[in-house]
Formats: structure tokens, C-alpha cells, sequence
């Protein structure tokens, strides 16, 4: 059930915004402040359970919003206020009930030398601990030490501000991949992975397995040049933890590059989530999702940040993906409508709009300047030189120390850029210092010719 349109009041630096939402793919970019965060956060407190948006970001306490699903091939509108109290209020609770999937990675990924002592709570059903079921108990696992889990399902109640008796949609998604909410964790993740394992093999179902394998193809797929395999849960002195095959031989997932860490730490709490939602379905790539990833390209080289959306998308076709970015990278290949670009005026105001035509067969350089404004994308030294250099080219005359400084520049400039790769870029500089060659010099104050002011912003330069 996709989004189609956001509109919410009173919130990080906007006032009132309204988005339109692409049904597959939308790509929040923009300066830093521009409030990309502060959506997806807006996202997930209407969509995810549990979220919980930062009380920072409400700027009177409060915040009007809503939203168009698509449900059933109708648009359907829902419109309450945030933070949203639940199980109370039954708008949001009824949103819930029909989205289906939802999920919100935060940006932040921790990695630790983790260990597990066995398969944990996690793996048990929280309606067991409702009933009294008792648990099993691995050595090691300081979170099976509870006597009794009756008192274990009313702490956890509290810890969220709900009743004993959880609403079955809540608890649904309570029991989904656990994480803080500020952060994806390696130990949750790593208690996961251990848990589908051994429920693979405890329940005779192999099929719980191939989630594992698949974060691994996925990976795979984004890690140019790197693949990994999951292998085995393997064992030491200190306990559990997920092994990989990869070029580097067999490796525990906190020896992972920090960059490979973090794609299995996100795509692991999406995809286990996802499929543990759906009962594990043999067809799960059919099945509607909502995923919101802050800084989704955080600690990956620009090869693999290119291939993350087309990852996602091709095997999983109905999942809708909310993500922020500041890669022109991230953008390159989009259709029309699937960029959020953010920008803020000089009178603190955000706007948004979104790219009017497909950002396909564009290069980095050209997304840098047209999509994202960054004007001068070379070293800030030449570009304050070039921008000194079109400074004097207007002037209607020079004095002796100008004209010696504007020589100067040329060289320094004409012998940087050549030296630098053949690209867009290049190209672009060379245009500009074509028209400086070209035009005659500015007259001396002796002379007192004259000639047509000319912008450096209609100089080829851009």
C-alpha cells in the first residue's frame, strides 16, 4: 500500500510542506538542514511501529499531518495529529492494519565484537511469554536468565506505554528484528541471523535459511568486486556468530570492511523484518512494503552506492523506498519524480520539488551541478581562481597589478585543469577559459577603451 502524499505542519525546519510521492522509489537530497531526516522521521511515526519521532523535531509539541495511501487501487486519506498514542488512536491503528510492512533503519550502524550465547527471546513468540510458556535457556545468554515471562511481556508493555493486553497488529510488529531506535545494531542483527538459523534447523524448515543467504546476495550485488556468502553460524570461546565466505577467506561479520558491515546491518533488519511480517513466504517479493532508510549510502565507495536502488528494486518490486542521500551517485538513474530535492532560501524557508525529466545516462558532474547546485566542483583553491578570473575579464579596465594578476591566474589555471581527467567537468572549465582567451584584454586606464560587460554565469561556465 504506497504513499502517494505527505502533508504535515510544524516539524524541523518546516512550517507546512506537502510531499508527492513516486509508488517505488523517493530519494530525499539537499543541503545539510534542509530537513531530509526529518521527514523519513515524519514517515515513520505515521507508518512504523515502533518509531517514536524525536520531540526535538516538533517545534510546538505538536504536528498536524496526513497522508494519501493507495489501497486497493483507491486513494484513501488519513489525517490525525503527532505523536500519535497508540493503541488509542484508531486512525493510526487502522493505517497500520491495512499497510502491510514498514520499517525505518536509522542512520547511525554500530559495530562491535559481539558474541551470542545461543538463540534468544527474539526467536520466541511474544504471545508465549503471554501465556507463560517457558523459555529455553542457553548458557551464556543473559537474556533467557527471567523466571518468569509473564513479568517479561508486562515490563516490555510498560517500556512502550501500553496495556497488558497488546493489540495484535502491535504486537505483530514488536516482535519484529529489535534495535534502538537511534541505531542499527550489529547484536540484533547477529541474534537474528542465529535465530533463523536454528529455526530452520528446529522446525524443519530450510526455507527460513535463504533469508540469510539472501542479505548476502544482495550485498553481493551492491559490494562491487567484493562478494560475500553466508556460510555458517560459527563458535568460539565466547559464543555465536554469523561466518561469511568472501575473497578474503572466512570472516565473522565484525571483520567485514566497515562499508560491507553496514549494508548487511540494514539490509539484514529490512529483509529478516519483511519476511518474518509475511510468515516467511516462499513469494515474499510479492508482498507490499514500506522501507525508510536515513543515509542509506553511508560508508560505501561511489561504485557501490550506485547500485544499491537498482538492488533493491529488481528483487523486490513492490517494496516502496523512502531513503536521504547526498550522492550524486544515489541519483544517477532515476525516473522522473523520484528525486525529493530540498533546498532552503535566505529567509530560512525549505521548499521542495522534484526532478521534472529521467536522471538516466547523466555523469556525477552534471547531477553535482544541475540536481544538487553545486555550481564549482573542483578544489575550492581554482574555483575561487577562476571566480577571480571572471571578476577582472568584466572589468572595464585594469590597472597594472590586475593585469599582472589576471596573467597570473591563467597560468595557474590553464596548467591545473588540463592536468585533471577528461570529463564534463574539464570540459566545462575549458569552455570558460576558452572565452577568457578569447576576448580582448581589458584596455589599460591610459587607453580608456571600453568593451561589453560579460558574467562569468554566461561565459560557458555553466
Amino acid at each position: 500500500m504506497p504513499i502517494t502524499s505527505l502533508r504535515f505542519t510544524n516539524a524541523g525546519p518546516f512550517d507546512d510542506i506537502t510531499f508527492e510521492f513516486d509508488r517505488q522509489v523517493n530519494v530525499f537530497t539537499g543541503p545539510n538542514n534542509s530537513g531530509k531526516s526529518t521527514a523519513l522521521h515524519m514517515l515513520a511515526e505515521i507508518c512504523v511501529f515502533p518509531a517514536g519521532i524525536p520531540k526535538k523535531l516538533l517545534k510546538t509539541g505538536r504536528s498536524q499531518w496526513s497522508a494519501l495511501f493507495s489501497i486497493g487501487g483507491e486513494e484513501r486519506r488519513f489525517e490525525e495529529e503527532i505523536p500519535i498514542e497508540l493503541p488509542d488512536n484508531k486512525i493510526a491503528m487502522a493505517l497500520l492494519t491495512e499497510v502491510g510492512f514498514t520499517t525505518f533503519i536509522p542512520a547511525l550502524r554500530r559495530s562491535t565484537d559481539y558474541r551470542s550465547g545461543g538463540p534468544s527471546i527474539h526467536s520466541r513468540s511474544l504471545a508465549d511469554f503471554s501465556t507463560g510458556a517457558q523459555l529455553e535457556h542457553s548458557p551464556g545468554n543473559d537474556e533467557l536468565n527471567i523466571s518468569d515471562p509473564r513479568k517479561l511481556v508486562h515490563s516490555l508493555a510498560r517500556s512502550l506505554g501500553m496495556p497488558i493486553t497488546i493489540e495484535p497488529e502491535l504486537r505483530k510488529r514488536y516482535e519484529l528484528i529489535a534495535t534502538d531506535a537511534t541505531m542499527v545494531s550489529d547484536e540484533s542483527v547477529i541474534r537474528q541471523m542465529i535465530d533463523l538459523d536454528y529455526a530452520a534447523y528446529r522446525q524443519g524448515k530450510p526455507h527460513i535459511r535463504r533469508f540469510i543467504e539472501q542479505v548476502a546476495h544482495i550485498a553481493s550485488e551492491i559490494t562491487d568486486g567484493f562478494p560475500v556468502e553466508f556460510l555458517r553460524i560459527g563458535q568460539d570461546e565466547r559464543g555465536l556468530f554469523p561466518e561469511f565466505q568472501t575473497p578474503d577467506g572466512i570472516l565473522p561479520l565484525n571483520v567485514l570492511s566497515q562499508g560491507t558491515q553496514s549494508i548487511i546491518q540494514w539490509l539484514a533488519q529490512f529483509l529478516f523484518g519483511y519476511a518474518q511480517y509475511y510468515d516467511y513466504p516462499e513469494n515474499l517479493a510479492e508482498k507490499p512494503g514500506i522501507l525508510l532508510v536515513d543515509e542509506i549510502d553511508a560508508h560505501l565507495h561511489p561504485s557501490w552506492q550506485r547500485r544499491i536502488l537498482p538492488a533493491l528494486t529488481g528483487h523486490f518490486p513492490n517494496l516502496q523506498i523512502f531513503c536521504s542521500t547526498h550522492s550524486p551517485l544515489m541519483l544517477a538513474g532515476l525516473k522522473e519524480g523520484q528525486v525529493q530535492l530540498l533546498r532552503r532560501a535566505a529567509s530560512g524557508q525549505v521548499t521542495v520539488s522534484r526532478n521534472e525529466t529521467d536522471i538516466i545516462g547523466w555523469s556525477a558532474e552534471e547531477i553535482l551541478r544541475s540536481v544538487l547546485g553545486v555550481r564549482d566542483t573542483t578544489d575550492l583553491t581554482t574555483a575561487s581562481e577562476i571566480d577571480r578570473m571572471g571578476e577582472l575579464i568584466v572589468k572595464e579596465t585594469l590597472t597594472e597589478e590586475e593585469r599582472t594578476e589576471l596573467e597570473e591566474l591563467r597560468q595557474r589555471v590553464g596548467a591545473a585543469l588540463p592536468g585533471g581527467p577528461a570529463s564534463s567537468q574539464m570540459e566545462s572549465f575549458a569552455r570558460f577559459l576558452n572565452e577568457v582567451y578569447a576576448k580582448p584584454e581589458p584596455h589599460s586606464p591610459s587607453t580608456g577603451g571600453k568593451r561589453p560587460r560579460v558574467s562569468r554565469r554566461n561565459a560557458g561556465a555553466e
